[in-house]
């Protein structure tokens, strides 16, 4: 197989319960792990939001200053997270969430946007082009701006995340930090000087 391509198939929106519950939320706490990457006004762009299980962290460590950009293929993902929003009794203090559907191999988003962080978590190993993603984050990042990716440990195996890694660098990412406790197989990155 191609380091860049993976045979993974993206995970329904039928599942969605799985991607966010409080089980989940007591494992694997998005304010925890987002907390240490991101400051107030801040842009930020969630990849593979599904559900908006970081989404709405994201929203609310950012703040009113701030904006989220949540990605999606599904169309259904993305209304679970205008659900959501609707939901929420004061959104003054949130940042403005834009939802955006992307395709297969392109993230969609305006070419203007330079984002501080680009979170891609437990979503790199469904995409069909990895190499063509981690390109993609490359133009979105501002040069300051980080990407933390974060794989499931029983989707990806060690062998599979190295060659994800590889790819990632071939793309002008250069990793800065293995984050621990994540959950799951992590790489922080920057822009290749």
């Amino acid at each position: 197989m191609d380091t860049t391509t993976s045979q993974n198939s993206i995970c329904s929106h039928h599942h969605s319960f799985a991607l966010d519950n409080f089980f989940r939320r007591v494992v694997q706490s998005p304010k925890k792990i987002l907390g240490p990457y991101l400051n107030k006004g801040d842009t930020v762009v969630d990849l593979g939001c599904g559900p908006g299980f970081f989404s709405l962290a994201m929203a609310e460590l950012v703040g009113s200053s701030g904006s989220v950009f949540a990605v999606d293929l599904q169309r259904q993902m993305l209304d679970r997270v205008q659900a959501k929003l609707k939901k929420v009794k004061d959104t003054s203090a949130l940042a403005t969430i834009t939802l955006q559907q992307c395709s297969a191999d392109d993230i969609g988003l305006d070419k203007s946007i330079r984002a501080d962080f680009v979170l891609a978590y437990y979503m790199v190993h469904e995409t069909p082009d990895q190499g063509r993603i981690f390109q993609q984050v490359s133009t979105l990042l501002k040069p300051t701006g980080s990407f933390l990716m974060v794989e499931p440990p029983f989707h990806v195996n060690k062998e599979e995340f190295a060659r994800t890694l590889g790819c990632a660098e071939r793309a002008g990412l250069a990793i800065v930090d293995r984050p621990r406790r994540k959950g799951g197989r992590s790489a922080l990155f920057t822009l290749r000087p």
